[in-house]
């Protein structure tokens, strides 16, 4: 199906899967360490502390106008090992891959734990930033599974979850994950640094 968007006297048509509904939301700037693509217009959180990419419509017609891909990045980053990133949400992974790229790292996605491990085999990263909550394999058998094998174990990994208690928290670290993150204070100028520090050491 495609959506009407109209804006600055006028009107594309947006390719989408579904109509979800419609909502209130309170929209966040993306801070200007980790800009985003042109046709996002910031971010929102749920109910469940998930991010929430917010699409800008003057950003869309624009993009439409000049004839390019609404998500192409600008220039190349440096090159570097990639990051794998493993969430079911496909907001959430579109949002972190958008953060990250624009910090100039290359990122591969995967949708489960299980594509995360096929993936993980298959290619050298330089870090895993995975959700804990998802089907199947969890975020902690993830990096517990990653910690295991003798070709992934030296991969840093970081979970990016809902969950704020201490207990989630303290089982992180007990598999092995180098940091922690929660989606409710979710903080970009954090999370790179974060990463900053694990793909440099």
């Amino acid at each position: 199906m495609a959506v009407l968007v109209a804006a600055d006297g006028e009107q594309v048509a947006v390719g989408a899967d579904r109509l979800a509904g419609t909502s209130t939301l309170v929209v966040r700037p993306l801070p200007e360490l980790a800009p985003a693509a042109p046709v996002i217009g910031g971010v929102a959180m749920d109910l469940d502390g998930n991010p929430r990419l917010v699409l800008d419509a003057h950003g869309l017609i624009a993009e439409a106008r000049r004839g390019g891909p609404a998500g192409a990045t600008a220039a190349a980053p440096a090159r570097r090992l990639p990051i794998l990133v493993v969430d079911d949400s496909l907001t959430t992974r579109m949002l972190e891959r958008s953060i990250l790229e624009s910090a100039g790292y290359e990122v591969d996605l995967a949708a489960s734990g299980e594509e995360g491990l096929a993936k993980a085999r298959g290619r050298e990263y330089a870090l895993f930033l995975t959700d804990i909550d998802m089907p199947g394999i969890d975020g902690f058998t993830f990096v517990a599974e990653t910690r295991a094998d003798p070709d992934l174990q030296h991969v840093p990994a970081i979970l990016v979850s809902s969950r704020a208690g201490a207990e989630d928290r303290q089982r992180g670290a007990a598999v092995g994950a180098a940091a922690y993150v929660v989606k409710g204070e979710f903080n970009q100028e954090e999370l790179l640094a974060h990463i900053h520090r694990l793909v440099a050491s």
